[in-house]
């Protein structure tokens, strides 16, 4: 079979709340069954698109008031007679307000803009974001080419900003966009700081100096630090809003407004996964920065690469988050090595439990921020997707941490090796399960609280299809009890489990709401579904 990338919509599920209390399994969505309603699937168009991973991403992109699905082909080969070896490329399905039946990317379909990568290799979809950064009420598209090359030199990175209402005219003529032609109007580029920087790994948005408009944060992991331009410990750029489109900005020589952050140690990666919420509830978005995967094309089971090393960098690879907090201030230079010292601005750390050896755990390769107890404040998600479970018994059954968002936040330091009574961890069922390599969430109930969505890739689930991998969906709230274990035949859960075995679905996942009904949709890739 042609090795296509599965993504399938599972309409919002009904849950009971977890409590600790004994249960069952809730319900198992089987994702095999595609004629069923409720569930939509999408499949990329060509073998091989998905070997890098199948990055997801939800936002409304025409102002419909639906939600809109991108899906990443970042090994894609260009428009015609795969020219462009991985250039990659990405899918704009506009939302028809149903969720039902089939798609194939392959076929003309009057409801798809896919956007070209501008040259070979470029690995254009890594990361995708959708949100108004231009402040004009239109939700825009960004996306990174973290292999791109620019006036720095090789592999720079870039980030493309792309108009909503490009997109919607677009839409409206049919065209696709290939950004082989640029300049093009409603597309700003955004070039990475260095040579080999890869800027675009990850990217994210929110109002950091709560001047209402949406700012961009972005990573190029590969950049170095205040110490060494060669130490890969990586940068955090915040790019202010609103953006104007049609610009090129080149971070080489970045706007005096914008501001970055430095990673604190060598191979740190800082920047490879980043978040931005009001996590503390003054008023300003915080931007939220992993140190926890070498931002790789995604393969779990790579022992190789750079992530933060603990304290006194004595965990190799454990991994480290840091949440950098929001001001009004622009042009800011954070030290994460000085802050972490207590000489520079005031941040939060959170460190992982183990490290060394061929399965460190990596703390903060996936971050998220969501609203699970309905305080009004961010809430952060982190995985540590090699993470060995209860008492280090489940080889790479991956963990995910809930920590809860407060004003005591500035300053603390967490350590997963000793974890706190207020920080929720979420062990993977079984070995090898990597759970929270992907994680979303959302509200499904309409009850004021963030359920969660944990991706499990390499799980059997309950359908017991061999890393066939899936989501987990825990319904969110004010109590949940300090560990859940999905091991755990109590605890209350839905599955969504992917219809064949090594599909590994839910390397991404993302959530939305593309029928319009009030409740938010799960959306799980299937990284190595077959079409």
């Amino acid at each position: 079979m042609d090795m296509k990338c599965r993504i399938a919509l599972a309409m919002g599920l009904m849950l009971c709340t977890v409590s600790g209390s004994t249960a069952q399994i809730v319900h198992v969505w089987d994702l095999a069954q595609t004629d069923r309603p409720g569930q939509f699937t999408i499949y990329n168009p060509d073998p091989q698109d998905a070997q890098f991973g199948t990055p997801v991403r939800s936002g409304d992109l025409n102002g419909d008031g639906l939600d809109d699905l991108v899906v990443s082909a970042m090994a894609g080969d260009g428009p015609a007679s795969y020219l462009r070896a991985n250039a990659g490329e990405v899918a704009v399905y506009f939302s028809q307000g149903v969720i039902a039946g089939t798609a194939d990317l392959r076929e003309p379909m009057d409801n798809v803009v896919t956007v070209y990568g501008e040259a070979s290799m470029d690995i254009f979809g890594i990361k995708t974001e959708v949100d108004d950064v231009d402040a004009d009420g239109r939700q825009d598209l960004l996306v990174g080419a973290f292999y791109a090359d620019g006036p720095s030199g090789l592999d720079a990175g870039k980030l493309y900003v792309i108009s909503g209402h490009l997109l919607s005219a677009l839409l409206e003529t049919g065209e696709d966009l290939d950004l082989a032609d640029l300049p093009i109007d409603g597309v700003t580029v955004v070039h990475g700081p260095q040579a080999r920087s890869r800027l675009g790994v990850w990217m994210a948005t929110g109002d950091v100096d709560g001047d209402g408009v949406q700012d961009i944060v972005v990573g190029a992991d590969q950049a170095g630090n205040v110490t060494s331009s060669d130490s890969e410990a990586g940068q955090t750029w915040i790019l202010y809003g609103p953006q104007r489109f049609g610009e090129v900005i080149d971070l080489a020589d970045p706007p005096a407004e914008a501001s970055v952050i430095y990673g604190a140690d060598f191979l740190d990666h800082t920047g490879s996964t980043v978040a931005c919420a009001d996590v503390d509830g003054d008023g300003y978005a915080d931007a939220v920065v992993g140190a926890g995967a070498y931002g790789t094309l995604r393969n779990a089971y790579d022992a190789t690469g750079g992530a933060g090393d603990g304290p006194d960098n004595l965990r190799p690879q454990a991994g480290e988050m840091y949440v950098v907090f929001g001001n009004a201030t622009r042009g800011r230079r954070v030290d994460l090595k000085a802050s972490v010292a207590g000489t520079g601005e005031q941040v939060m750390v959170m460190y992982g439990a183990d490290g060394g050896g061929n399965s460190p755990d990596r703390l903060g390769e996936e971050i998220v921020t969501a609203d699970i107890d309905g305080d009004g404040m961010g809430d952060l998600l982190v995985g540590a997707y090699r993470a060995d479970g209860p008492d280090n018994s489940r080889r790479d059954a991956g963990e995910t941490y809930v920590v809860f968002g407060s004003p005591s936040l500035r300053g603390r330091v967490i350590d997963m090796a000793d974890p706190p009574t207020d920080v929720i961890t979420i062990y993977g069922a079984m070995e090898g399960a990597i759970s929270g390599d992907s994680i979303s969430a959302g509200e499904i109930q309409g009850d004021g609280f963030d359920d969660l969505f944990i991706g499990v890739p390499g799980d059997a689930g309950p359908l017991g299809r061999r890393n066939a991998g899936g989501i987990v969906v825990i319904s969110g709230g004010p109590n949940l009890p300090r560990v859940i274990d999905l091991a755990d035949p109590s605890v209350p859960i839905v599955w969504i489990e992917a219809p064949d075995v090594n599909d590994f679905s839910a390397y991404w996942a993302t959530a939305g709401d593309m029928d319009g009904d009030g409740h938010v949709d799960v959306m799980p890739n299937g990284m190595a579904g077959d079409g």
